[in-house]
């Protein structure tokens, strides 16, 4: 599963589990430069919802800096970057400590299995 990461540091909306209906959110949605897109879902939320859902949790990775993601209107500023620096600053930011990919990088993937 992919999804935006609720804990990105621009996220203004409640979390998933703190959310009584998720669908008044959904008039925001699928906006240009992914202005629109819904961060409810934390990283410490995806465990209890695999159990629900009778799933494990086999990883969760963080990934998409705001520079590569755009959240930060840095649409100019990839159009001049040479493709390796970018690729360098997508690097650095996956290796940041776990409690700072958690606040500043943009998307969660999640890849769950059957017990």
């Amino acid at each position: 599963m992919t999804t935006p990461n609720g804990g990105y540091f621009k996220n203004r909306l409640p979390k998933f589990s703190n959310c009584v209906d998720p669908a008044v959110f959904e008039s925001m949605q699928f906006k240009p430069n992914a202005d629109g897109h819904i961060f409810l879902l934390h990283t410490d939320e995806i465990e209890p919802l695999a159990r629900r859902a009778g799933l494990e949790v086999e990883k969760i990775v963080l990934f998409t800096s705001p520079l590569t993601a755009g959240h930060v209107k840095t649409e100019p500023l990839l159009k001049i970057l040479p493709r390796p620096i970018v690729q360098v600053a997508e690097t650095v930011s996956r290796s940041l400590p776990s409690t700072l990919k958690k606040k500043a990088l943009v998307q969660m993937a999640v890849r769950f299995r059957k017990p």
